[in-house]
Order: structure tokens, then sequence, then C-alpha cells
């Protein structure tokens, strides 16, 4: 551990030497314009540590000195791993699923044996309403999880080089990446030190909102990595959105150049500072580039960050304005990303520079792996489409049906032949196999199958109100126009129910509709009917006319509303 402090840069103003000490820290600032990738570079280099960066995103052109290493990626099936991979994908929090979820992780050992487990509780057909619903819900989450990490080229192994370790991770979905960065900082907390994860773009992989499988593992690092000197260091543009669990246990800040005002201010409201030790607004809009606030344990101070390539003397001349930052010119390229150092023959003096062959074989290797995912999906999605297709196809008893048009047939009528109407009407069945040519439309039966799926769905919602709710539900249909709530709940309860506990509990349950997509409820708390309209957003894509829609909603009132 660096015991005497990682040189920062200079005091502006003054050119006295600034130092912080190894701790985790938030560098801030605009991309391109405030310096923070060079920040990290010289203090990394500086501190003697190794550290991991990721590239995020995609032509990315931060971190451009160091190893090239594989992602690393372990996989997990513990219950708050899934939970919060599942979140992430959905972008919100999950409640219904979690009692299921916590039954199907125990004693899995992967996420592809909880999708089994999924897929063989549905097939059973026992399952019912709500929790079908919840395993279908758990199945689309899977499929589109499973995947992303199924076909990737990951290794089982980190291993970690002295300096800057770049882990390129551009081409794997949002979702992945979360994953690779969880596994990464839980590796590197059980058995390494001194050890450095840079976490960039904090809003994404740190989210205020909902979950994500960084946040708790970000949250344990920041708690325990210290006693082995593991730090985490964050970069981020600014903190918007940014989950504050973490932000609150970090003590050392670096805050660059922001042009947003309303941003600057929640970015000084997160520093623990007295008010009168913090920068204003104005000092953070109008840094130049290189320059930052420093607040820190020790102090809090303006300072030039020195780049590792300056010498001190210019450094020091940039900090007291002695010179302007506008006219010097960084190298373009000191090393570069390298996989490994350059290769020394050992008996020759030839050196030869593999650097760009392996990037480019790497590259190669993450475009064919992401073409294999890309053709597997496909595949995956084309035998679900015709085992959904398969499973339609109607089992009829000829005999029944012939049973029953003999029925209906009038009696005493010689002029009838009933041998024609028999092959007339067995023509118009269709098979389960063999050649025979269908005169019923599968599309046909589709859309109808459509038709009570979303009739079903509909009721189990409905199906789920209390005695109140529905009561609202049909008053507010049957009123055809947008109401505010005192009215609903004059007209079915009475003035009683229009204050105090009462008008409160009925708001509550308002929004519960509104939730389940029952109602619409607008910004000035109006309350509009909705049924038809979800109605024709989930089943219009299927060619259904006005008729079709008019028929679901006609059987959703007369099965639930009247009753």
């Amino acid at each position: 551990m660096n015991k005497k402090g990682i040189k920062l840069g200079y005091k502006v103003n003054e050119g006295t030497e600034v130092k912080v000490f190894p701790s985790h820290l938030i560098v801030t600032g605009i991309t391109q314009l405030s310096g923070k990738t060079t920040t990290l570079e010289a203090l990394i280099k500086r501190s003697g540590f190794k550290a991991i960066v990721f590239k995020t995103k995609i032509g990315e052109k931060s971190f451009s000195d160091g190893e090239i290493i594989t992602p690393f990626f372990r996989d997990r099936s513990d219950y708050e791993f899934v939970k919060s991979l599942i979140e992430a994908y959905a972008k919100e929090k999950i409640f219904l699923e979690k009692g299921t979820l916590m039954q199907l992780c125990k004693g899995s050992s992967s996420l592809v044996e909880i999708k089994k487990k999924v897929d063989e509780k549905l097939a059973d057909g026992k399952l019912r309403g709500l929790k079908e619903e919840i395993h279908i819900r758990l199945q689309h989450y899977l499929e589109n999880l499973i995947p992303q990490i199924q076909y990737a080229n990951f290794s089982k192994v980190l291993t970690v080089y002295d300096g800057i370790n770049i882990m390129n991770l551009e081409r794997f979905s949002e979702e992945a990446q979360s994953l690779i960065i969880q596994s990464v900082a839980d590796e590197v907390l059980k058995t390494m030190k001194d050890t450095i994860i840079v976490i960039p773009e904090a809003w994404k992989f740190l989210p205020q909102k909902h979950n994500n499988p960084c946040k708790r593992m970000v949250e344990s690092f920041i708690r325990q990595g210290a006693t082995n000197n593991n730090f985490i260091w964050i970069d981020s543009q600014d903190m918007a959105g940014v989950d504050k669990t973490p932000l609150k246990q970090i003590s050392t800040w670096i805050l660059g150049y922001q042009a947003e005002r309303n941003e600057v201010k929640h970015t000084i409201d997160q520093i623990a500072l007295p008010v009168k030790m913090k920068p204003s607004v104005d000092e953070i809009m109008n840094l130049k580039k290189g320059h930052f606030f420093l607040s820190s344990y020790d102090e809090m101070c303006k300072v030039y960050v020195q780049p590792i390539w300056m010498e001190d003397k210019e450094a020091k001349e940039i900090a007291k304005g002695k010179k302007d930052i506008d006219t010097v010119e960084a190298p373009e390229k000191l090393v570069g990303a390298t996989i490994r150092p350059i290769i020394k023959e050992k008996e020759s003096t030839i050196r030869f520079d593999d650097s760009q062959v392996k990037k480019q074989v790497v590259e190669l290797r993450l475009d064919f792996f992401n073409k294999i995912e890309e053709l597997n999906t496909a595949i995956q999605k084309a035998f679900s489409e015709l085992y959904v297709i398969k499973g339609e196809i109607p089992k009829i008893d000829n005999d029944e049906i012939v049973s029953m048009v003999l029925q209906k047939m009038p009696s005493g009528n010689g002029n009838l032949n009933k041998e024609e109407i028999i092959s007339e009407v067995l023509a118009k069945i269709p098979r389960a196999s063999g050649t025979t040519v269908y005169e019923v439309a599968p599309l046909e039966k589709i859309k109808k199958d459509f038709l009570e799926e979303t009739k079903n769905n509909l009721l189990l919602s409905i199906g789920g109100l209390d005695d109140q709710q529905k009561k609202m539900l049909k008053w507010i249909e049957q009123n055809e126009k947008n109401t505010k709530k005192t009215e609903i709940f004059l007209n079915c309860f009475g003035k009683s129910a229009t204050s105090g506990s009462v008008y409160t509990n009925l708001g509550k349950k308002i929004l519960e509709m509104k939730n389940l997509e029952l109602i619409r409820v607008d910004t000035a708390q109006r309350v509009f009917p909705f049924l038809k309209d979800r109605i024709k957003s989930r089943i219009e894509q299927y060619d259904c006319n006005d008729s079709d829609i008019q028929q679901v909603y006609d059987h959703i009132i007369m099965e639930i509303l009247d009753k």
C-alpha cells in the first residue's frame, strides 16, 4: 500500500503538491472536457496498485494504455443474485415473483437449472391463474438472459497484471456487462490484494430506482475491500440516478467541469462537508480541463491534475496560471493496449510487437461468438413458434362430430344424402397428421386463441379485485368518459365515501386498478375507462377488427362485472 499518498497534482495558484491517500473515490465531470480518464490513469500508475477498468461503450477511447484481459464470469444461482439480474433486465422491481423465485433457486447450481425447473412446472399443465402467470414471466426473463452468457467467450480464471488491465465489454448487452462487473468485483474481494476496480457510468451499474447485480456487490466491496487494500473508483459524468448507499461510504471526491447547473448542485449536495467548505456552483461550471476540486478527509482544494506523461515543472506552471492548458498537447499514444508485453527472444535481440495481431484475434473471436449467439436465438425462436403452432392443432373426434350433425338433421326427409353430408363435414375438419388439405384456416384459429388468451388474462386481473373495485370498474365503464375520483366514489358508495379514511382507502384501490391497466388516470387525476383500449392494444396486431374487440369486451362485462 502507498502509505505516503498518491500524487494527484498541484494546488491552483499556489503550486504546492497535492496527494490523496488510497481509498474509495469518485471522479466526476463531462467526458472529453474535464479530464476524468487522465486523472484516473495518473492516479493508478502512481499508486503502484493493479487496476481493472471496463470499456462498456462501442468506440470508447478511454484507457488505451494497458493489458487487455479476457472477460471473466462465474455463474451463480442464489436468490439475491438472480433477483437483481431479473430486475436489471426488467428495469423494475419484482414483487409477485419473489416467493416462487426463492423456491426455484433452492438447490439450483446455475441459471440454466432454474430455467429447466420453470419449464417443467409449465409443462405439467397443473399451474393456474396467478401462479401460471408468474412462471410465464420468469420463463420469459430467463429465456432472454441465459443466451447472453451461455455463448460468450468467458474466462473462468481472473488473471490480473501489474498496472492497468482493460476488460473490453463493448459487444455485450447491458445485463451481461453487469454480470461480468459483479463477478470481477466478487473475485477481487475474495482472492486479491492491492487492486482497484474502476466502475464506469455509475448511473447504469449503480442505479437508484431499480436493482442491478453490481449494486449489492459494490456495497460489500466498499465496506470490506479496504482491509486488503482493494478499492472501488467510480467514473461518472454526474450523480443523477446513482444509488446513494455506496456514495455515503466514499470519502474522496474529485469534481471536474460540469455544464448543467442543477446537476452541479446535486453533485455538491453529496459531499459530506459543511456548506462553507464546499465549492460553489459557478466555480465548478468554470473549471478548465484538468482542473478539479478535491474534497477528502484531509482537505478541500482546487487542484490541477498532473497527467502521467507531463513533467513536474510544466504542471506547476499550469497550476500557477503561468501557462495555458490549451497550449499543451498530449502525446498521441505512449505504449498502447497489449495482451502481453513485447516478447523477447532468448537468443536474439529482435523484438516483435504482436499486440495488434492479438487484439484483432480477440475481436474476431468476440464477433464469432456473437454471431453464434444470434443464430442460436433465431433457431430457438423458430422452434418455440413451431411448438406453439403444433400444440394448437385441435384433436377432433370425427365420430362425435358426425353423430352431432346427424342429431341436428330433420327426420322424415328422404331426399337427404347422409353420406354426402358426412363427407362434406369431414373434408372441413383439420387433421393432426397426414396429407389432408385443411379448409379451416389455421390463422383464424390462432387469432381466436389470442382473443381467448386476452380475455382470460383480463379476467385473471379483474378476478383479483374486491367487490368495491368491481363496482367502481363497472361504473367507470358504463360512464364512458373521464371522471373525477370524488364523483366515482359518490355514485358508487354515497356521500360518506368522499372524505376521510374511506376516501383514502378507495383512492388506494383506484391506484391498484391503474397499475393493473384496467383504468387510466391522467396527471390531473381524472379517471378514464380503459378496458376496450387495452383489449385493442393486445389483439389489433393479429388483424382483429372492431367486432372482435367488442366480442371480447362484452364477454368480460358479462362474466365479471355483472356478477
